[in-house]
């Protein structure tokens, strides 16, 4: 029997359901409740007598130098107490707890199999090398600036037919009272250019305007690769981001081209990890143009939309502990519908008791 470990915590319905896909196959699935550190868990890391022990006490996890043979890394976070510390002390307490976490999952359960590695978990999410990589591997990338510099940004823009796009580093949510900010993908303009003060305190990612005839979303298990055709401009919302029209969006089962599929093989290994959502825009001479690579990214969402057996994938690749997992559709696959109903059960019975993220930006990696 397999033993896997899921880092997550009370909202993530993914984990939920894919623990449940595991518990079914007949292994064991256990899901550690990252937020309820450091505030309702406690968690402790000894060193001597020629050994490390690792301990963690939590509502319902109790965990000694644990063994698993996969550890899925989904979105680990932390939630420190307000209520107990001045308001000058909590960006120290929340800086500390983010070093500690680092180094425990480092040391945590070293012979499993981790989806994805802690430390090149974190570098894979860098957008400029994500580029930089696809450009080694002979993908095409949108032209792209990174930069808090008004000039360039605006040079850019001339440089690119007067318009392109915006986009932030890292999935941000964030809220002002009763009001509440979530950016997407942005049309941009000189003339729609907020003040150089402004432009200058944050840094951000410009991007030639792409032209669409369609979008792909693909996800890659080590060697397997399962991808969605998005039919993003024919919706009304949604051409630009497609995440804006999850109510009118069409998606179909689709197949890339083997040398696409390859590159995003190779986009993984040069990163460091094993698993990755891709976006990829499809111009209408064909084009393939690489966007980023989610190194935690939604995917069940694309079986209810594109039929994509994606939960019976995914948990036969945890089950596998292999970095040269391949995978073939068999009989009677398990289903993320037949799943979904006990999988919320289980969240919202998780969410009474554990700590959620006050904002989901506390999530490591959320898209």
């Amino acid at each position: 029997m397999r033993r896997v470990l899921i880092l997550t915590g009370p909202g993530d319905l993914h984990a939920f359901a894919v623990a449940e896909a595991i518990r079914a196959k007949g292994s064991e699935a256990t899901i550690w409740h990252t937020g309820d550190f450091p505030g309702r868990a406690r968690e402790s890391v000894s060193i001597g007598h020629g050994k490390v022990d690792i301990k963690i006490d939590g509502l319902d996890l109790s965990l000694f130098n644990p063994e698993f043979d996969t550890v899925w890394r989904r979105r680990p976070y932390h939630v420190v107490p307000e209520e107990v510390l001045h308001p000058a002390d909590r960006r120290f307490a929340d800086a500390e707890c983010i070093a500690f976490r680092r180094s425990l999952f480092g040391e945590l359960a070293p012979q499993a199999f981790w989806v994805n590695p802690p430390e090149a978990a974190v570098r894979a999410n860098r957008k400029l090398l994500q580029q930089r990589i696809a450009l080694e591997l002979g993908l095409e990338v949108p032209a792209t600036l990174y930069t808090n510099n008004p000039l360039e940004i605006r040079d850019f823009l001339r440089t690119h037919g007067g318009q392109g796009v915006f986009k932030t580093f890292r999935p941000m949510a964030w809220r002002d009272g009763e009001t509440a900010w979530q950016p997407y993908t942005s049309l941009l303009t000189e003339e729609k250019l907020v003040s150089d003060d402004l432009l200058s305190a944050v840094p951000g990612i410009y991007q030639a305007l792409v032209p669409k005839a369609f979008e792909v979303r693909v996800t890659v298990m080590a060697r397997c690769v399962l991808s969605a055709k998005i039919l993003s401009q024919q919706t009304r919302e949604g051409q630009l981001d497609w995440r804006k029209a999850y109510e009118e969006i069409v998606m179909e089962p689709f197949t890339l081209p083997p040398s696409i599929a390859t590159c995003c093989i190779e986009v993984l290994k040069k990163l460091g990890i094993v698993f990755g959502c891709f976006d990829f825009i499809v111009t209408p001479q064909g084009s393939y143009v690489f966007l980023e690579v989610n190194e935690m990214g939604q995917f069940l969402f694309l079986e209810h939309y594109a039929g994509l057996p994606l939960l019976e994938a995914f948990s036969e690749f945890l089950l596998s502990a292999s970095p040269d997992f391949e995978w073939s559709a068999g009989p009677a696959p398990l289903s993320y519908l037949s799943m979904r109903s006990r999988a919320s059960e289980l969240a919202e019975e998780a969410a009474r008791h554990h700590v959620s993220p006050s904002d989901p930006s506390e999530w490591e990696g959320l898209k």
